[in-house]
């Protein structure tokens, strides 16, 4: 059911599902970001910052984040079947196998630990694919959590594993990532409205040297991350 804008009980359900501490596995992942580490298009903090507010906000804007806001919508409304089709829709998105299987192996864990850890063994929800963006759509739409507030919380957790990651491959420190994360969301926060009404026909994001890094991530010589 939509959130009374009294009620404050789901900001403290989205901060227990904002924490980056939630075992869902992003931390065995880069995202690609070693991919594209190899390949040198990201080497220090001036190009992390790049990466961040250009690449991966385009990719947020265009892909994750409509996704989020329809298929919060959806839920509201019990529509599964269409839920069904966003989370294919989702998959199909996502230019490369290595993305397409990290964001389906967080979103399963991500519902597994919801239904268990939550009480809501007995929610229910067939999907093909689990695609991380519908699952969070689901859950914030389950427990009354804003469509706004949601779609905050999808790129702040975006970032700061792609963060996260980047303190293993960079020589960044903590200091400097915490910065970039606050330069990277005050970057892309006065774009989130946007994606609530953004026409599915525009959803989509082309990049070339990502989608290459992921793909060849496979195959590097060394690597530290699943994709």
């Amino acid at each position: 059911m939509p959130a009374d804008a009294d009620d404050w009980n789901w900001a403290a359900r989205l901060l227990h599902f904002s924490d980056s501490a939630l075992p869902v596995g992003a931390y065995a992942h880069s995202f690609g970001l070693e991919g594209v580490c190899q390949m040198g298009v990201v080497h220090d903090t001036d190009s992390l910052e790049i990466f961040l507010k250009r690449d991966v906000a385009h990719a947020l804007l265009n892909i994750d984040l409509p996704l989020l806001a329809a298929s919060h919508r959806v839920a509201l409304d019990s529509l599964e079947p269409e839920l069904q089709r966003l989370d294919q829709l989702s998959w199909a998105m996502r230019p490369t196998r290595q993305l397409r299987e990290a964001a389906s192996k967080i979103g399963r864990q991500q519902w597994a630990l919801y239904r268990r850890t939550w009480g809501e063994e007995s929610t229910k929800l067939t999907l093909s694919h689990f695609q991380s963006s519908i699952v969070m759509g689901v859950i914030c739409a389950n427990e009354a959590v804003p469509a706004m507030p949601a779609l905050w919380s999808l790129a702040y957790q975006t970032y700061s594993a792609l963060l996260q990651a980047a303190l293993k491959l960079l020589p960044i420190g903590p200091a400097a990532s915490q910065r970039l994360l606050h330069a990277a969301m005050e970057a892309i926060s006065p774009s989130l409205p946007g994606t609530l009404v953004l026409p599915e026909a525009q959803w989509g994001s082309f990049n070339p040297a990502w989608d290459i890094g992921a793909s060849q991530h496979e195959t590097a010589a060394a690597r530290m991350f699943i994709s």
